[in-house]
């Protein structure tokens, strides 16, 4: 009764069956700046479809990372929990067994889970697949441990991690399902010749965002298709930004600037869910994410989520008061011996 009156659907005393659980399909584009699409007013591209996650949504405009680091910030967003408690602080670290992860609560109520990964960062063997029932990470371990993880990352397109992640939707049709998809096609190395940035007269690294933006448009229209859009909870967001030659910081680790701790979030609400606003400027982090979704699904956050649900601050039409978002960055200290960074 409380998931249906939640989603604003009626609810009378003749009900008989409870209502299907909402599904949760949560989308993270690695290294995508908030200030790249043009949902956030940038106008040297269009990001279309990206930005049409946000209609019948909400768009939140201050949304940070608490670390621009691959793994260490999806272990704040599936944990709940700032880098100096989970003590991932750099990639390569393996987040410790046993860590209560939003999968692991999604599962324990009954959802199926899946993982869809893009990156040889987010690897199974560094921990982050608890809680979920699958974890597609199809890269070769064993060459992958001869890498130089800082020279060579091992990747699948993402095309090729949403048709993976649809056809396991397509299998469960009908379920509770909480599906991960992790998209690295905007990590450098470009895979996009550089003939396709010129022909448009834009940079490589906006020729691969257009290349992501049609990606999620197809991935977008066979949700509506199959009917998973309208009845889920579908959040977007990025792990952290890019520097791009912001304070001469061409990619991202070593500082904590907002080229790089800035970071999209767009939650689309099931149909049903009506009244939320569709910006939301009050502060929140990544850690904030899981604790939003168990709130929407009316799951109690374990104790051991630091993060805050954001649905408050929605009700309350962004009003409240001053809200910190915490951020590091220990790579540059950890690699030379540069001042940790925390802000």
């Amino acid at each position: 009764v409380w998931i249906a009156a939640l989603l604003g659907a009626p609810c009378t005393t003749a009900d008989t069956q409870a209502p299907q659980p909402t599904p949760v399909i949560l989308i993270s584009i690695d290294t995508l700046r908030a200030d790249h699409l043009s949902a956030y007013g940038y106008t040297k591209i269009r990001t279309a479809h990206i930005d049409s996650f946000a209609q019948g949504g909400t768009l939140f405009t201050r949304a940070e990372t608490q670390i621009p680091l691959t793994l260490p910030a999806h272990t704040c967003l599936f944990t709940s929990t700032y880098p100096f408690q989970n003590r991932i602080e750099e990639n390569g670290e393996r987040v410790p067994g046993q860590a209560v992860t939003l999968a692991s609560v999604l599962r324990a109520h009954g959802y199926k889970t899946a993982a869809f990964i893009g990156s040889d960062f987010l690897d199974q063997r560094f921990g982050l697949d608890q809680g979920f029932d699958v974890y597609d990470s199809p890269f070769n371990l064993e060459a992958a441990e001869r890498a130089n993880p800082f020279t060579i990352t091992l990747r699948r397109d993402g095309a090729l991690v949403v048709r993976a992640a649809r056809q396991w939707l397509d299998r469960n049709r009908g379920q509770s399902v909480f599906a991960f998809i992790h998209l690295f096609d905007l990590h450098s190395p470009y895979t996009l010749p550089e003939s396709a940035a010129r022909a448009r007269g834009i940079s490589r690294y906006d020729a691969q965002l257009v290349y992501v933006d049609e990606v999620l448009g197809r991935f977008q229209q066979a949700l509506k298709d199959s009917g998973w859009w309208d009845r889920s909870l579908v959040v977007l967001l990025s792990d952290h930004g890019e520097g791009l030659g912001d304070h001469r910081e061409s990619d991202h680790g070593y500082f904590i600037y907002e080229s790089t701790v800035w970071v999209p979030l767009i939650l689309h609400w099931p149909s049903r869910a009506a009244g939320n606003p569709a910006t939301a400027s009050a502060p929140a982090g990544l850690i904030d994410v899981a604790p939003t979704i168990l709130d929407f699904l009316r799951m109690p956050a374990p104790a051991s989520f630091a993060g805050k649900s954001q649905l408050g601050a929605l009700r309350a039409g962004n009003a409240g008061g001053p809200t910190l978002v915490y951020s590091e960055s220990l790579y540059a200290h950890d690699a030379f011996r540069w001042a940790p960074l925390r802000s």
